[in-house]
């Protein structure tokens, strides 16, 4: 051959490499998002005061609403202009619950008086009455999406 280069072997397993790597990335599908996972932003509003912090805890249908959070998803977030934002992350598709308090003196406990009578603001998500202990459907909410926004009142009894 005169005038032009050879393709050795070697430089043709470059070639097929190269092509093979092009293709992979041409024809592979475009990474898809995480089907099925959420985040929960919980505002909680309605707080008497700035003091302290505002605790959340996310609730499955399988824990023991609302005392005992299995999965131990609970956050403590700062106060602004009397509202706080709870954001969970990376939350599977399903129903969820969500409990949370004033903790005005800062000390990471729902504080009430000898009677058992709370001392600090709570609410729940969905809202419910305050006037008995809500069971999980009372408060529940779905997650079916990338963003689920749930509004929680606090209520205060002293």
């Amino acid at each position: 051959m005169s005038g032009g280069s050879q393709i050795t072997p070697l430089k043709k397993r470059r070639l097929a490499t190269l092509l093979a790597a092009i293709l992979t990335v041409v024809i592979s599908p475009a990474p898809k998002a995480s089907a099925g996972i959420g985040m929960i932003e919980a505002h909680v509003v309605s707080l008497r005061n700035n003091h302290g912090q505002v605790i959340c805890t996310l609730f499955t249908p399988s824990d023991k609403f609302p005392d005992e959070s299995q999965k131990g998803m609970t956050m403590a977030v700062p106060i602004e202009n009397k509202q706080a934002t709870c954001r969970f992350n990376n939350v599977r598709y399903g129903n969820y619950a969500i409990v949370a308090f004033h903790d005005e003196n800062h000390d990471g406990e729902f504080n009430q008086n000898w009677l058992g009578m709370p001392k600090e603001g709570f609410g729940f998500s969905d809202n419910p009455g305050t006037l008995r202990k809500p069971v999980f459907n009372d408060a529940k909410f779905i997650v079916n999406q990338a963003v689920v926004q749930v509004t929680i009142k606090l209520n205060y009894w002293s």
